[in-house]
């Protein structure tokens, strides 16, 4: 018997263990912060919060979030990088009688071992945004933060609580943007006649991801406007309407569950753009979808595609327009949707008005899946570890003060985690200033505090562009082993045209289509981002790199800040890479104006590895191009993202990186372009007469959005290409001007390749060994599915010939076709 009583007291113990972030000592920094004595850690109940149910904790945990003259709270900021802040909740009740403002560059965290419980009051205002207020609307009308510039933040591991509120209110309002994020979190609210309760409400921005949430009841579970969005893993139980779609140009939802609901997805609105849904599940829900498209409508508008969905007790699994009903389902059965999709289908030729299901168009690659779903991991956050495990950045030695040469004591910490099973790197919040490589080994995990641990590349070995040379490589060409890293930036102070922010070359054993085939789970980058200029000691400011619209092909050298963000190569496999944004910057985040800044960064996200994942990422504003795959096979991609720098064409891609590097399969403008003398270009031309288009012919010489090269079993689910500006004048993208800020952004082809295969070396080069290897065309080898672009004459170039153009995809403001197969 007292063996019985010391074990349930053990695993009693066990299940309320503390949360490791509560106990772990914090040393974090802001660095270039003038106030020395800045706290990033904040505890709620250090302010005062009670979490006993009892008392009003709105006061205390406002406090907590807005201590330190922070960024937020009015009118005095917009954004900045100078006070990041974790606001950690222990376990409690936390009754909550107005909003809870959120700051900008804030991380809300509970414990995810016994999630804390935000409880809104019967008292709690009605005219109020939401119990927690991401963004509030200020006395002039307009948000306290420009929603596509609000970056940065998380909220994780909450429950929140409206079932006391009578009206109507949301749990969050959320306008946010990209490096943003909401996972592991409660929702309940109200069912009461009268009551008109919402989990999340989000009108504006540029996201994002949201993964593992769960909501009960209410009018709507959660109503979702954005330019693009990738959200995973949420459950709906018993919500009048689960979603509303209220506008958007590209959303992906990923392992839905639709429980119980009047209607799973209602996307009846005019302005939404495309919706993709992979791997979900409606159960006795009365609509699966509600969809405000008409049959036979030749635009993009209202593009719908539908993998991998089981409808079961649900008698309607699409109605359109008019209550008409397209698709029935069965109210005392199952259907299986395998495919389908509404929209312009080009296979590769259209565009095709496609209304239905042909297994043909909707290949499913075996090998990106874990059973039956493609294959999903949310960032771990080692709740069942102590904070012993955990070994500090600073208690190595480094400084993280953005001055302190930091390599050694970094390289030093990473090497005695991999050869610990139980160790993890915690990189206390700080910019780490390292003059050379920083080395992850096989075998190691490391997490960022506050998304503030910013490894930051400096110095002459990051100086030349012909030599590049990166600031964080993981793992050696042809080594064997994991890694997990959460909650990182990686950046360049000043000029540094030949840095690689980070080279990645791990082969990971992991798991194959069959779950319990050999092999452990892949690699995992969450939240790893990279940002290049735009922050407070990045030297690279509005006093540094002002914008230079007036100067014909104007650089300034000292402006040229990266030569690659982020290069899968070839020895690389089985990894996941999820919410990362890879950023250069197009303004200022400490000015209060925004203001456009003309900051120069070669090339993007370049994978050349096999087995790869990349869930909502975003490649934005380098030269040459912001996704490129070469040779790659089995990659996954949605949503993606990208933005082509608003400098351009002046200089026009791809200055001022001239010197075109062939071993990575560089873009070559001039032979792209060669005989392309804008509308002179025939199929450029024909567009143009067919959109009746005037004024001044799109340049050719611009990035690409995405580039695929070789590579086969590629499937990408949602993709936002977007070129906004001209020489920074948007009058370019818009329908009147005829999309054209550029003549093309996407291109896939040419097969088949020559592959070298180099057994050893890295960026830097050296000797190697090289096996020939020819990439036969697989007619399967690439699939689009909801491509959405502006500013582009042409959405999809093949092996040089321009297939789809945006006056016969004419959606919302962004241009969308609903399946490209190559």
């Amino acid at each position: 018997m007292g063996f019985l009583v010391a074990f349930v007291l053990a695993v009693a113990s066990v299940a309320q263990a503390t949360f490791w972030m509560a106990d772990i000592q914090h040393r974090g920094r802001a660095s270039f912060n003038p106030d020395k004595s800045y706290a990033v850690f904040r505890n709620v109940q250090d302010f005062g919060a009670r979490g006993d149910g009892v008392a009003d904790d709105t006061a205390a945990v406002n406090a907590a979030i807005s201590s330190g003259s922070r960024c937020g709270g009015g009118y005095s900021c917009v954004g900045s990088t100078l006070t990041p802040a974790v606001v950690y909740f222990p376990p409690g009740t936390y009754l909550i009688s107005n909003p809870i403002v959120d700051y900008y560059y804030t991380q809300i965290i509970g414990d995810p071992n016994d999630m804390p419980v935000l409880k809104g009051t019967s008292s709690f205002p009605s005219t109020a945004n939401g119990l927690l207020d991401a963004d509030p609307y200020l006395d002039n009308g307009f948000l306290n933060f420009k929603s596509t510039d609000v970056f940065f933040r998380q909220v994780r591991n909450l429950v929140f609580d409206t079932t006391d509120i009578p009206g109507t209110v949301n749990a969050i309002h959320w306008p946010s943007a990209q490096a943003t994020s909401i996972q592991n979190c409660v929702f309940r609210l109200s069912t009461r006649p009268g009551n008109n309760h919402t989990g999340i409400f989000m009108e504006e921005g540029s996201g994002g991801l949201m993964n593992d949430l769960v909501f009960y009841g209410g009018e709507y579970g959660a109503r979702f406007g954005n330019q693009q969005y990738t959200m995973r893993n949420l459950t709906f139980y018993g919500s009048r309407t689960a979603i509303l779609q209220i506008w958007n140009w590209g959303w992906t939802y990923k392992s839905l569950n639709f429980i119980n609901c009047d209607v799973g997805i209602n996307m009846s609105t005019a302005d939404v753009g495309s919706l993709t849904l992979l791997d979900s599940k409606f159960i006795n829900v009365s609509k699966a979808l509600v969809t405000g498209r008409n049959p036979g409508n030749t635009t993009g508008r209202g593009s719908l595609m539908v993998e991998n969905v089981e409808y079961t007790f649900v008698p309607t699994v699409l109605e359109g327009p008019g209550e008409q009903v397209l698709l029935l389902g069965d109210p005392s059965g199952t259907v299986y949707d395998l495919g389908y999709a509404r929209g312009n289908l080009y296979a590769p030729q259209g565009p095709e008005l496609f209304e239905g299901r042909n297994p043909s168009y909707f290949y499913q690659p075996p090998s990106l899946k874990i059973g039956n779903k493609y294959y999903e991991r949310s960032k771990p956050q080692y709740e069942s570890h102590p904070s012993s495990a955990f070994l500090s950045a600073r208690g190595f030695g480094a400084a993280g003060d953005g001055v302190t040469d930091d390599t050694a004591a970094l390289n030093s910490l990473f090497l005695a985690v991999s050869t610990n099973n139980s160790a993890i790197a915690f990189l206390d919040a700080g910019f780490y200033k390292v003059s050379d490589t920083v080395y992850v080994p096989a075998n190691t995990r490391i997490v960022g505090e506050a998304l503030a641990a910013v490894i930051m590349g400096t110095g002459a070995k990051y100086s030349d562009s012909n030599s590049p040379y990166p600031v964080v490589k993981i793992g050696m060409p042809g080594e064997i082993g994991w890694v997990e890293m959460s909650d990182i930036i990686v950046s360049t102070q000043g000029a540094a045209a030949g840095a690689v922010l980070i080279e990645y070359n791990l082969n990971t054993p992991a798991a194959g289509a069959d779950e319990c085939s050999a092999g452990g789970r892949p690699s995992g980058l969450w939240d790893v981002h990279v940002r290049v200029g735009g922050f407070a000691g990045s030297g690279l400011q509005l006093a540094d790199c002002p914008t230079t619209p007036d100067k014909t092909n104007f650089v300034d050298l000292d402006c040229v800040a990266a030569y690659m963000s982020i290069h899968i190569t070839k020895t690389a496999a089985n990894l996941y890479v999820e919410n990362s944004w890879l950023w250069v910057a197009d303004h200022d985040l400490e000015d209060y104006n925004s203001t456009q800044i003309s900051v120069f960064a070669g090339r993007g996200l370049l994978v050349e590895g096999s087995r790869v994942w990349l869930v909502a990422t975003a490649v934005e504003h380098h030269a040459l191009y912001q996704y490129q795959l070469v040779n790659a096979s089995d990659v996954w991609m949605g949503q993606i993202q990208t933005e082509t720098p608003y400098y351009q064409p002046n200089p026009p891609a791809p200055y001022p990186f001239y010197q075109r590097n062939t071993d990575l399969w560089d873009p070559d403008f001039d032979v792209d372009c060669r005989g392309y003398t804008g509308y002179d270009g025939s199929d450029i031309a024909a567009a143009a007469a067919a959109a009746a288009l005037t004024g001044p012919p799109p340049p050719c010489a611009m990035a690409w959005g995405l580039r695929v090269l070789g590579s086969r079993n590629v499937v990408v689910f949602g993709a936002g290409l977007y070129s906004f500006f001209h020489n920074y004048n948007t009058t370019c993208s818009t329908t009147a001007s005829g999309e054209s800020c550029q003549a093309r952004i996407f291109s896939v082809g040419p097969f088949p390749v020559e592959v070298t295969v180099s057994e050893t070396g890295s960026e830097s080069g050296g000797n190697a060994t090289a096996t020939a290897v020819v990439v036969e065309r697989d007619s399967a080898a690439v699939g689009v599915y909801n491509l959405n672009t502006v500013g582009s004459v042409s959405m999809v170039t093949r092996e040089g010939a321009d297939l789809a153009f945006w006056h016969e995809n004419f959606a919302t403001f962004a241009s969308t076709l609903a399946v490209f197969r190559f």
